[in-house]
């Protein structure tokens, strides 16, 4: 083997070893920032909702479950239900846990598309704000503006996972969801069961309600 050769060898060895190693780091940085992760979720789910506004499209329940695919995407309901339960949390049953995450998620999810879809109209626009990282949390500032109306704004708060970026709170008009349902978990906790807590979330999705109605 001549010494041109080995020296060509020894380079592509050291280029594969060398991608190989930054493989995982690609990865992780190729990955989506807080406020794409943002602006692809709420910009896809802004479209059904408007698109649901004129008659001739489908209605905003028939694209619930559309919806509710693409809020599942960037939403970590499971932290957002385990911080908006609070304390208790730790001391209930994980068979407990997993159904008051799920009727958490169905009870936030009408929430959260029910004040959408009460405000928005065909020129309805979200603007991106911007975002502010530090460490595994990050924030995202939005404000909604529709014609001849106040902006609302919407900022959300995620979390890094390790592999990607998910919400664990939004906050509207300068109100945290999380904090909004925690005092009102806790304040049905001191007078009642978790059992009938459970109850109430099962009555208030039952009927696409929000909580505090």
């Amino acid at each position: 083997m001549c010494e041109n050769e080995r020296i060509l060898r020894l380079s592509s060895t050291f280029l594969l070893l060398t991608l190989l190693a930054l493989y995982p780091l690609s990865i992780t940085s190729a990955s989506s920032s807080p406020l794409q992760v943002i602006q692809s979720g709420s910009d896809r789910g802004l479209q059904i909702i408007k698109s649901s506004l004129f008659e001739e499209g489908p209605s905003l329940q028939q694209r619930r479950d559309e919806i509710l695919r693409i809020v599942e995407e960037y939403f970590d309901f499971h932290e957002m239900a385990r911080r908006s339960l609070g304390r208790p949390w730790r001391h209930t049953p994980p068979d407990k846990q997993k159904e008051f995450v799920l009727l958490f998620k169905q009870l936030l999810f009408n929430t959260y598309v029910s004040r959408i879809e009460a405000t928005a109209t065909p020129n309805t626009r979200t603007f991106y704000e911007g975002e502010q990282i530090d460490g595994r949390y990050a924030l995202v500032k939005t404000r909604v503006e529709n014609e001849n109306q106040p902006f609302i704004r919407i900022d959300y708060r995620l979390l890094n996972t390790g592999t990607e970026w998910k919400v664990y709170d939004v906050v509207i008009e300068g109100v945290s969801l999380v904090d909004n349902y925690r005092q009102q978990f806790g304040s049905i906790l001191n007078s009642e069961s978790f059992d009938s807590l459970l109850r109430r979330l099962r009555e208030r999705t039952e009927t696409h309600q929000s909580f505090t109605r």
